[in-house]
């Protein structure tokens, strides 16, 4: 187990905080935090000999149920626990409850537990570290806020700015709309600070009440996603207090733009040169790795397009990919290369729905790269104008992307047969669980 003296001794400084209780948490494979809340003093003890959650904690639904008979965990198993232990750096204060509490994730210690989503990430790094690679990422991530009281009554009502108590209008990075939610946008990056979750550029996205706030660039890819999956939690608990729900749903209205999350990386060699780059131009190795991409979307799109609602958010006119296409600095394509020279040069996926678990979205991107670096494949050529919707080189319905993943073979090289037996198998299973049930609108049409 993980009993590094920078931990302990980090663990002591937080502990002398006098806060009472610590929680535990991970992230399952739908992309939500599971975990316990301890008494404070029990830290030195997981620090020193893990902690044990439930294996099936992992794949139980984005409700909380079980899917046994697709995941074969949680019943036939007798549903065992796994060993867990503490992710190095990732003990923090959070303010945004009652009162300030600790904070640790946690992570299988075990390179079998495929469950883990943090585990199918550190699985494609270990797959770069051999070639003496390093990706560098940065995630962007939109979400939308919404008034509280409305959808607690079963309907979605646009937040109100609360300077001017009124719904807002579209406006794209308009500065205005930041000055309302400016209590809101602060509680955000004070929690985000606390967690030492790298913050950079704020900005309106173009929807009523969609926000954006942007991550540095991690060495690390794990903690990227780390970040990331605890930044979701923060602002939705923050939004709360604030009289708002926040959602990272892809299209959680029809009639405003969707949520993405957009996936910078650019790779450095052992000596720390970004291999995409020569100079003011970038390297043939760029290209192999859009070309990866390309070849590898048909099989990736269960990790950047997850749920049902996530194929909602495909549709021309609202800067979202239609195909896996390739363009410079064009935003309404899949794989976007920003301006940039030197150290800059890097790839945007930008296929990926806010929706998506961080780890997973992000470890596919990576997968894929890898493969057409390895490869050498060569892309198409690059898309110009606003392309259509393309469903020949796009699974567009969700069941159509469990049997593109099920059937593909670009990244199960690098993800492995076994995980993607199971996270296609998972999702059909939350899938079949999702039609399980008459909807209102069946009975409004049919009864």
């Amino acid at each position: 187990m993980t009993n590094a003296p920078d931990m302990m001794t980090d663990i002591d400084r937080l502990l002398a905080l006098g806060h009472s209780h610590v929680e535990v948490l991970a992230s399952d494979m739908a992309g939500n935090h599971f975990g316990k809340r301890y008494p404070a003093e029990h830290l030195r003890d997981f620090a020193r000999n893990g902690v044990s959650m439930p294996r099936s904690m992992f794949v139980l639904t984005q409700v909380g149920g079980s899917i046994d008979e697709y995941t074969g965990m949680g019943l036939d198993d007798g549903d065992p626990d796994i060993a867990m232990g503490l992710v190095p750096g990732e003990i923090s204060v959070v303010h945004y409850g009652r009162k300030p509490r600790l904070q640790a994730l946690i992570t299988s210690t075990a390179d079998t537990d495929m469950p883990d989503p943090r585990r199918i990430l550190k699985r494609v790094l270990s797959q770069y570290q051999a070639k003496g690679l390093t990706p560098i990422t940065a995630l962007e991530l939109e979400f939308t806020l919404f008034d509280q009281a409305t959808t607690k009554a079963g309907t979605l009502g646009p937040a109100r700015d609360p300077m001017t108590g009124r719904s807002e209008l579209h406006g794209m990075l308009n500065v205005d709309r930041l000055d309302g939610y400016e209590a809101f946008v602060e509680e955000v990056l004070a929690n985000c600070d606390a967690q030492g979750i790298d913050t950079t550029a704020i900005c309106s996205e173009f929807g009523n009440s969609q926000f954006e706030i942007n991550f540095t660039h991690y060495e690390d890819p794990l903690k990227a996603a780390d970040k990331a999956q605890l930044y979701k939690r923060t602002v939705k608990a923050v939004a709360r207090k604030h009289g708002f729900l926040a959602s990272f749903m892809a299209k959680p209205d029809l009639q405003l733009p969707s949520n993405g999350q957009h996936i910078h990386v650019s790779v450095v060699d052992e000596a720390g040169a970004n291999i995409f780059s020569n100079g003011d131009t970038h390297t043939d190795t760029l290209m192999h790795a859009i070309a990866g991409l390309q070849a590898g979307a048909k099989d990736a799109m269960l990790c950047w397009a997850p749920n049902i609602n996530s194929y909602r958010r495909f549709e021309p006119g609202f800067c979202v990919p239609t195909g896996p296409t390739w363009a410079y600095d064009h935003r309404h394509i899949a794989f976007r290369i920003p301006p940039g020279t030197g150290q800059a040069w890097r790839i945007e996926n930008r296929l990926a729905g806010a929706d998506a678990n961080c780890y997973l979205s992000l470890a596919a991107t990576l997968a894929a790269m890898l493969v057409g670096i390895d490869r050498k494949l060569t892309p198409s050529a690059e898309t110009k104008g606003a392309p259509p919707l393309d469903y020949e080189s796009l699974p567009l319905t969700i069941r159509d992307a469990i049997a593109a993943m099920r059937d593909g073979s670009v990244i199960k090289s690098i993800l492995g047969a076994d995980f993607i037996e199971l996270y296609a198998s998972y999702r059909e299973g939350e899938l079949d669980a999702f039609e399980g049930v008459i909807t209102p609108r069946e009975l409004d049409w049919y009864l």
